[in-house]
Order: C-alpha cells, then sequence, then structure tokens
C-alpha cells in the first residue's frame, strides 16, 4: 500500500492506492469516515486489480472544498484518476460515498466500467431530512461535534452487532472523530444540496451492483429492494445481519458480493 496527496485548486486529497493489474477499483467511503475503512478488502483485492481508496474531500486527511458539493467531490475523484492516468475504473461507494459515485456516473461515464451502491440510494434528501441535517449543522457549529459522533455512529450497526463487537464500533468512533468540524459541515451541506439521481441509474447500461442491509435504520432495506426492482441490470444483495456497514459487519461476505460482480 502507498499513502500519497494531491493538491487540487490549493486544497490536499489523501490516498491510499495498492496492488497491480489491469483492472482498477476505486472504493468511496461515507459520511464520517475515511480512506481506512476499506484497508482489509484493497488488501484482498490489491493481488488481482488495482484498488484506489481517496479520502474524500472534508473527511480524513483531506481539505474541504469551498461551498463543497456532491459533484465537486466527483470532480475530485476524476481528477485524482487524470493525475494517476486511469481511463477506467469499477467505483464502489458506501452511503454519503454513493452519492458521489452517482454524481461521478453522471459526469463522467466514460470513465465507469460498472458501479456499486453499498448501503445507498439515487434520492434526494427528503424534507425532513433536510431539516436533520441543518440541526447537525447548528450543533456542529456550538461545539457539539464530538456528542453528535459518539450518539450517531453506533446507530448505524446492528443491535446483535453492537452487543458483541464493541471495539469495532469504537474504532469506528475514533475513525469519525478524526473529522474536522469544518469538514464535517462541509459533507452535510453537500449531501443536503444533493439532487435526484434516480433518472441516472435508469439510463446506465454497465454493470450496477447493489448492497443492502436488512437491519439497516439509516436507508431501509425496503427502499433499496424497491429500486433494484425497477432497473433490469442491478445486481442486488441483502446482508441479512447487518446493518449500515456491512464492510465491518459481514466483511466477508461483503466482499464475496464484489468479487462475483467483479468477475
Amino acid at each position: 500500500m502507498k499513502t500519497a496527496k494531491i493538491q487540487l485548486n490549493g486544497k490536499s486529497l489523501s490516498y491510499n492506492i495498492f496492488g497491480k493489474g489491469k483492472k482498477v477499483i476505486v472504493f468511496l467511503h461515507g459520511y464520517l469516515e475515511s480512506k481506512e475503512l476499506w484497508t482489509d478488502f484493497s488488501t484482498i483485492l490489491s493481488s488481482k486489480y488495482i484498488v484506489i481508496c481517496p479520502d474524500l474531500p472534508g473527511q480524513g486527511e483531506s481539505d474541504p472544498q469551498p461551498e463543497q458539493t456532491v459533484e465537486s467531490m466527483a470532480e475530485a475523484v476524476s481528477a485524482l484518476l487524470d493525475f494517476l492516468k486511469i481511463e477506467n475504473v469499477f467505483l464502489f461507494g458506501h452511503s454519503m460515498g454513493g452519492y458521489v459515485a452517482l454524481a461521478f456516473a453522471e459526469l463522467f461515464p466514460e470513465k465507469l466500467k460498472a458501479i456499486g451502491l453499498l448501503h445507498s440510494h439515487p434520492f434526494s434528501d427528503s424534507e425532513e431530512k433536510q431539516k436533520q441535517r441543518s440541526l447537525e449543522i447548528d450543533l456542529v457549529k456550538k461545539g457539539k461535534r464530538e456528542l453528535i459522533i459518539r450518539n450517531s455512529i453506533p446507530k448505524l450497526f446492528a443491535l446483535e452487532f453492537i452487543e458483541t463487537n464493541k471495539f469495532s464500533v469504537e474504532k469506528a468512533i475514533e475513525m469519525a472523530l478524526k473529522t474536522t468540524d469544518e469538514g464535517m459541515i462541509a459533507c452535510i451541506y453537500a449531501m443536503m444540496k444533493r439532487k435526484d439521481r434516480l433518472a441516472v441509474l435508469r439510463k446506465m447500461r454497465i454493470p450496477i451492483l447493489m448492497i443492502a442491509g436488512r437491519k439497516d435504520e439509516l436507508i431501509l432495506c425496503s427502499k433499496a429492494i424497491d429500486t433494484s426492482k425497477e432497473i433490469d441490470n442491478i445486481t442486488f444483495y441483502i446482508l441479512e445481519n447487518s446493518g449500515h456497514v456491512g464492510m465491518i459487519e459481514e466483511p466477508k461476505k461483503m466482499l464475496k458480493k464484489i468479487e462475483k460482480f467483479l468477475f
């Protein structure tokens, strides 16, 4: 594994790169996560593929962008690929990373061989969800960042997982705590302002992977099932014992589904 940074419009973008091969995989993490989320998957896949895991702007070791949007985040990913002289990729996004992946698909369709939405969806925020995000921004501005993180991260996991895997939950909290106030606010605004991209998903002619958690309380499994039924070229899986973070809760099963999709 190699860790490096590039400068984009005066802002730093950090990334990990693994392996060798002709096919290139890009993993995009979600909100309050970082490129380290994908280290185990990337290490395994690196025997056959080049795997790139960026810290999205405002998360991990990457600087937030001014007036950040999911489109500007997608442009940063595209610029990284251009820097690395990579023409096309298999792009997988978790949660917020899925929103960025769909923006990338709309802006740079020629760079995609396939796309994967992991605990994610193509829809814009409801009015109620936007209100919740506005409240979260207000709390961050009032110095409540750590309180938000310690309260919200455990809710991403299935209850049964929390009871037997306290270390993994605490590790996810520690990852989230590395996000700055500025980075949190930039990403929340980006998610609030994103548009509905169901039409983008419907128009795709490339393979699409969608993985949902049966016990996900953030993005309901029923919503993912309904979406998958609308689109013929979706390969859809449910992780029966996962909440919102199957790569932590059921990593072997999720990785197996990804590997099968890649073949």
